[in-house]
This record gives C-alpha cells, sequence and structure tokens, in this order.
C-alpha cells in the first residue's frame, strides 16, 4: 500500500523502492540499499540524487562513506503540501497563458469541415444546428443572414425566422410578398435584430446565406431543397467583409 501511495506521488517504482528501504533501515549505505532494495548499484545514485532534489532523501558524508535517511512521516506530508502548492502556481500560471494558448491555436494549420444537407427534412437539420449552437453558448454572437424569406417560406410554410436572446442578428432581406410578415415576426422577438431590404427590382435572393461562429451555410431554396455547412473561419471572415460592404450600401 505505502508503494502505491508513493507511485501517486510521482516517484517511480525503484525510487520508491529506494523510499521505502531507507524508511526501515533508518540510514543505509549505498551498498547497503541495494541489497535492501533490490535496485543495482548502478543505478542507486541517480535515484538518490533525484529523492534528494526531491526533498526526500537527506545525504551525510562522513569520512568519505556517504549515507542517506529518508524523510520522517511529516516530512513526507510537507513534501505532498510542497507539490499541491506548486500545482496552485502552474495552475495559475496557465489561467494567466490562456491569450497564449488561444494566439498558438488560431496559429495552427486550419482544416475546413463540409457537411452536405438533402432534402427539406436536411435543410431543416441546418437551422436546427444552427439553433442548437446559440442555445448552448453563454457569450454573446453575431448571426449573419442574406435571404429571401418568401423563398424560406415557400419550402417551409410557418417558417419561424430565428429569434435568439443571446445573438445578435442582421439580415440582408429581399422585398418580396412575405417581407412584411418577416418584419412583424422580428419586432415581436424583442431581441437584437436589425435588417436591411434589398430592392425588389434587384431580384429574391436564390439562397438562405447564413454565417455565426465559425460556421457559414447556403441552402438552395428555388431548386431542389439542398444546403452545405462549412467550417472554416477565413470563409467566414470573408463572407463577413462582403456582407459589411453590401449592408453599407443599402439604406
Amino acid at each position: 500500500m505505502l508503494k502505491q501511495l508513493l507511485l501517486k506521488l510521482n516517484l517511480n517504482e525503484k525510487e520508491a523502492l529506494i523510499f521505502l528501504s531507507l524508511v526501515k533501515l533508518g540510514s543505509a549505505t549505498a551498498s547497503a540499499l541495494g541489497r535492501d532494495s533490490g535496485v543495482t548499484r548502478t543505478h542507486i545514485y541517480d535515484l538518490v540524487q533525484s529523492l534528494v532534489q526531491k526533498g526526500l532523501v537527506s545525504e551525510v558524508e562522513e569520512r568519505g562513506v556517504k549515507t542517506y535517511q529518508a524523510v520522517d512521516h511529516a516530512g513526507l506530508l510537507a513534501f505532498v503540501s510542497r507539490e499541491q502548492n506548486e500545482l496552485k502556481q502552474i495552475e495559475k500560471k496557465i489561467v494567466e497563458a490562456a491569450s497564449d494558448f488561444k494566439s498558438l491555436q488560431l496559429g495552427a494549420e486550419q482544416k475546413t469541415k463540409v457537411r452536405f444537407f438533402d432534402g427539406v427534412e436536411g435543410v431543416k437539420n441546418i437551422y436546427e444546428e444552427i439553433r442548437k449552437d446559440f442555445e448552448k453558448q453563454p457569450e454573446r454572437f453575431e448571426l449573419l443572414t442574406i435571404f429571401s424569406p418568401q423563398n424560406v417560406e415557400t419550402i417551409m410554410p410557418g417558417f419561424q425566422f430565428f429569434s435568439f436572446p443571446n445573438a445578435t442578428v442582421r439580415d440582408i432581406v429581399s422585398a418580396d410578398a412575405h417581407l412584411a410578415e418577416y418584419e412583424k415576426q422580428m419586432k415581436l422577438a424583442g431581441n437584437d435584430v436589425s435588417y436591411k431590404v434589398w430592392p425588389k427590382e434587384k431580384g429574391a435572393f436564390p439562397t438562405d446565406n447564413i454565417a455565426w461562429k465559425n460556421k457559414i451555410a447556403y441552402i438552395d431554396l428555388v431548386g431542389y431543397p439542398s444546403g452545405i455547412i462549412i467550417e472554416n473561419e477565413s470563409i467566414v471572415k470573408t463572407f463577413t467583409m462582403w456582407f459589411n460592404q453590401l449592408w453599407e450600401s443599402l439604406k
């Protein structure tokens, strides 16, 4: 049992054997330690020095003969306390280094993930994923959309447009037959939603285009209902740049 406890203190098996031998012998030379612990003498010196550095063993030299002695029970508890304090300091430094970890992640090679969705049910799954992403996130995020309310209504009659209490929503919507219903829903939502209208003479958007977090969805609302979700921060950033330029150009 004692050996298992020592192993949990990050001592290796041979270090644990040497420490227990010293506890039993009280004070011993390297030769005596080798005989009692079963550890070969060629390894004894390095292992003992490791225990000395950890503060678990003291070294005394008299007349050219070195002897070693393990700390007592109180000394072992003091060692555990020091380990805990060091871990707390490490934990504190890791918390303080959060921005460094984030910078490292941003500098890592980015991989693109693409998923395809088919049919009306597939399209519904895209919208449902967006809802779930916002519901499980405590932080505030921005949702950007470009779409035609009428085309959404054609594919999914009675569709309720996005309303998230923790989201900042900006919509660019086509001036079509279902625009009034969209405006009514947004007024009732009461959350942070702003929108601009794409002129009727320029045509209705055939796709619903939605960007949030590191994801962007393109949904075909005119042809066969289908869509894709792309997960890539650079693609979302580019879409956001285009969106902002279009947003500024509209009244």
